[in-house]
């Protein structure tokens, strides 16, 4: 097959496999077309697509339908990233080719970045589909303009998801908010219909509710949409009657075919009494089911709906039922016991590679949420939400789940609901399960960005387990008596929740058991992971060597000063080794608690960056700016980079390189390494040339360059270059001394950040920005360095306060006190961010602060406190008179 790849990876040219007359013909109307063989870069795209030979024959059938193919084919040439977005959705479903086959118009959405990336936004969809069905001559044919509205929307959508550039929730929630749309549309133009000859009102009075995936804003490309409707008390008989035929009518809007298929297929299952019950009950009705007669699953169900169409009132009354059936102040054993019952007879009827309602699945995730919804919600609006992933973050917000519980049922549901995403889109089916030919496993692993079926499939049982693991654990808190595994839960104590899911999804998990109950050291940095640095896990989860290594102490050894990594393998492969090198650096810091972590994560983060330009022969200059600059890097710190070339005939090539560069490290960030390149910092900003000349940049400084920005400048690092970077950087900060009226400028822009950034109710709680903070001592450091002309990119910001001291502008006490409030803030955001909570922030909760506290040797919350409050406070007095006497 033209361009298969082995199953180790690897692709094989195109030009290898003579003997595929349809990609053979293919290629030469690709070759008439342009005058000339395709472009290196397209084949290489059609080669790397899941499907390459579908890729290669769709395109061309593609091209083939538009008015001019040369130009389009031109344009992709130009667009690199839009090209390899656009092939692997023709190499990723027929049925998605089909769709822009059919619509040759869609051309332009296809190939334009910024159309592309514009959000889907329920209003803007309504009012282009009114547009549309205004215009409609029938109808049908008003019918079907909004099934073109839906292609016309979907394919930005599936581009994005392709492409790894929106999260997959936002994937499910722009599909929702698009069925939200065209059932509105649909609804509008069925109403209008149905009224022609009668004497109804204008308005439609049906609402429209909701439900499943739907009603949380969780669609599947192929999803049904579960609805029911309602209607007002007291109408007559007659007019009932035509409601319900309504009713019939827009389902059949909804999901009769035409040439451009159904808009969705409706289930009206979960109305009350299901199929048996009336089709338009009344709202009263509806509330007298849920409270008398709905039985627990029913309960459960209700807590995913929404409404979709419906008047003030109706939606009102709504939300009021919804509150009170699902969020009782407390939920009996006996109802608990009936949802876990159904549950089992479910899981019974469900078959091994059904990843939806199969142990370990989606549907456990979804199960174990609702009921903690249950359980927990009475009295707590931010619980009572229709989304699972928003539920789940409230649940470890609240406390009723650990960060690493968390973690893993997200991480875990993300996983399942991609993977049920690239199953249905190759199908173009409602399907849930593995798929069981070889062909089908290689292309959806393809679409996963996995190099195999083997390793897709591995991350598969990994999360099964561990969903299966955690479900049994909170909802079924009992173990086999005498396994190594109820031991080890049994000397876990209070981590027994989070150390059991970690093992659980190792294949053979109770050796894994049997040595952690036999070797106590091994247990007890197991639990120290888990007690001190719970968002560590998942890598740890990742990588069975890793947890060898931490297990057997390993881990402990002194770090490597000289990491490299290699510059060979795919992106995929270098992200997972800076995730083990990062996890492996942050698990030793929690473990030894050596001083300068956040230098050793930037030296780390600044090993991924050089070999990510040796990788790409990207030989121009880069100089690291901001946390990068001043090697202060914290876990979610961005790389602010600026790029440099000396000769200016350099510059085209360098930019190509450069824009090369960034394209590689968003699909590092997609392969899940946490990389982040923030170029805002350079001339003219975001809309600047990626790289300039050293001549440029110095042309920049003498004439345009804001002093905010020469400040910035003074805490930049050489991360690849030759001593004339560095020269012609104190150059550029030196050619302006720092004047009252600058300095004063300054600290008005840092005024401007902090009262933006930060709310003055969490003023004191920000650990960078509040007074007292980070930034306090940051700016103070980099302002005395410049008043001094005492600029060094070398030296850290400690190095910094102490040259203030020597200089005069701070006396020894406070520079050791400036010093020691640094390194305390630091440690506390890493602390923080290990811990699972908010990394720039001190948490608001008692309990979290006790854990924080605890952290650093305070036993009581208020200790704690004391210590805080105290030592922002130095900070900031001191800041406040040093600034007295740079001022001076």
């Amino acid at each position: 097959m033209v361009g298969d790849s082995p199953p180790g990876g690897g692709y094989v040219s195109l030009e290898s496999q003579p003997n595929s007359p349809g990609a053979n013909a293919s290629l030469a109307r690709l070759r008439e077309w342009l005058g000339a063989e395709p472009s290196p870069k397209l084949l290489e795209h059609i080669a790397k697509s899941a499907d390459p030979e579908l890729a290669l024959v769709n395109l061309t059938r593609w091209l083939g339908v538009t008015s001019n193919p040369q130009a389009l084919l031109l344009q992709m040439e130009v667009l690199d990233r839009v090209s390899e977005v656009l092939v692997g959705l023709f190499g990723a479903s027929q049925h998605l080719a089909d769709l822009l086959i059919q619509n040759p118009e869609l051309a332009g959405i296809a190939l334009d970045p910024n159309e592309l990336r514009r959000p889907l936004k329920v209003s803007e969809v309504v009012s282009e589909g009114r547009a549309m069905a205004a215009s409609a001559i029938s109808y049908r044919h008003g019918l079907d303009r909004l099934r073109f509205l839906k292609q016309r929307w979907t394919l930005p959508i599936v581009v994005n998801d392709l492409a790894g550039e929106w999260p997959e929730e936002s994937v499910w929630m722009a599909l929702s908010d698009l069925a939200e749309a065209l059932i509105n549309l649909a609804g509008t133009v069925a109403w209008k219909e149905f009224a022609k000859a009668t004497d109804l009102p204008d308005e439609c009075p049906i609402m429209i509710v909701g439900f499943g995936k739907l009603g949380g804003r969780e669609l599947n490309f192929s999803s049904d949409v579960d609805l029911v409707y309602a209607t007002d008390d007291g109408l007559d008989e007659s007019l009932s009657q035509q409601l319900t035929r309504f009713c019939e009518m827009f389902g059949r809007a909804l999901s009769d075919r035409m040439g451009r298929g159904s808009l969705y297929r409706v289930d009206l299952r979960l109305r009350p009494y299901g199929n048996s019950g009336p089709l338009a009950p009344t709202m009263r009705a509806i509330e007298n089911y849920y409270r008398l007669y709905a039985e627990q699953w029913e309960i459960q169900a209700l807590i995913r709906s929404r409404v979709m169409i419906g008047s003030p009132a109706l939606r009102e009354r709504w939300a009021a039922m919804r509150t009170a059936v699902c969020f009782r102040e407390q939920l009996s054993e006996v109802q608990l016991e009936a949802m876990l019952a159904m549950k089992t007879r479910i899981e019974e009827r469900a078959d091994t590679h059904d990843i939806k309602r199969g142990a370990g699945g989606i549907r456990d995730v979804e199960f174990l949420v609702q009921c903690l919804q249950l359980l927990h919600g009475h009295g707590k609006p931010n619980l009572q939400v229709e989304p699972t992933l928003t539920a789940l973050r409230e649940l470890e917000q609240l406390g009723y789940l650990s960060h690493a519980a968390a973690h893993g049922l997200t991480a875990g549901y993300t996983f399942l609901r991609q993977f049920e995403h690239r199953c249905q889109l190759v199908g173009d089916q409602q399907t849930h399960s593995v798929p069981s030919d070889n062909s089908t496993k290689h292309r959806i692993a393809r679409l996963m960005g996995r190099p195999s079926w083997t390793e897709l499939n591995r991350e598969l049982d990994m999360h099964r387990r561990t969903i299966q693991s955690l479900y049994s654990s909170i909802l079924h808190p009992t173990t086999q008596e005498g396994s190594a595994r109820t031991r080890v839960a049994a000397k876990s104590s209070h981590n027994a929740s989070t150390v059991l899911p970690w093992f659980d999804s190792f294949p053979e998990s109770e050796a894994f058991y049997e040595s952690l109950g036999e070797n106590e050291g091994s247990l007890a940095r197991v639990l120290q992971i888990a007690n001190d640095a719970p968002r560590l896990i998942s890598e740890f989860r990742q990588s069975i060597g890793l947890t060898e290594e931490l297990m057997s102490g390993e881990v402990e050894e002194e770090l490597n000063s000289t990491l490299t990594f290699s510059t060979s393998g795919s992106d995929r492969e270098l992200a997972r080794q800076f995730l083990v090198a990062r996890t492996r650096l942050l698990a030793n810091w929690t473990l030894m608690r050596f001083e300068g972590v956040e230098r050793k994560l930037t030296e780390l983060n600044k090993a991924l960056l050089r070999t990510c330009l040796a990788k790409l022969d990207a030989d121009f200059n880069v100089v690291g700016l901001g946390s990068f600059g001043n090697r202060s890097m914290g876990p979610e710190s961005d790389f602010d980079l600026l790029f440099l070339v000396e000769n200016p005939a350099n510059q085209a090539t360098s930019e190509l390189k450069a824009q090369s560069l960034l394209g590689f490290m968003n699909s590092l960030r997609r392969s899940g390494a946490p990389v982040s390149v923030d170029l805002r910092l350079r001339p003219d900003g975001s809309k600047g040339m990626l790289v300039r000349s050293y001549d440029a940049l110095r042309a920049y400084s003498n004439t345009g360059m804001d002093t905010w920005e020469r400040f910035a400048m003074a805490q930049a690092r050489v991360i690849q270059g030759d001593q004339a970077i560095t020269s012609l950087i104190a150059e550029i900060v030196a050619a302006q001394p720092l004047s009252g009226e600058a300095l004063q400028e300054l600290l008005d822009m840092k005024d401007r950040i902090e009262t933006e950034r930060v709310h003055p109710s969490e003023a004191r709680r920000h650990l960078k920005l509040g007074p007292g903070g980070l930034s306090d001592i940051e700016w103070l450091a980099t302002l005395g360095s410049l008043r001094l002309q005492s600029i060094d990119p070398t030296q850290f910001t400690t190095d910094r306060i102490h040259l203030l001291a020597d200089g005069g502008l701070l006396t020894s006490d406070e520079a050791t006190a400036l010093t020691s409030a640094y390194g305390y803030l630091i440690d506390l955001r890493f602390r923080s961010w290990l811990l699972g909570f908010d990394s720039d922030r001190l948490p608001e909760s008692p309990e979290k602060l006790e854990r924080l506290g605890y952290q650093i040797g305070m036993d009581e919350p208020q200790d704690f406190a004391k210590l805080h409050n105290h030592t922002i406070d130095a900070v900031r007095a001191i800041y406040i008179s040093a600034l007295e006497r740079l001022k001076a």
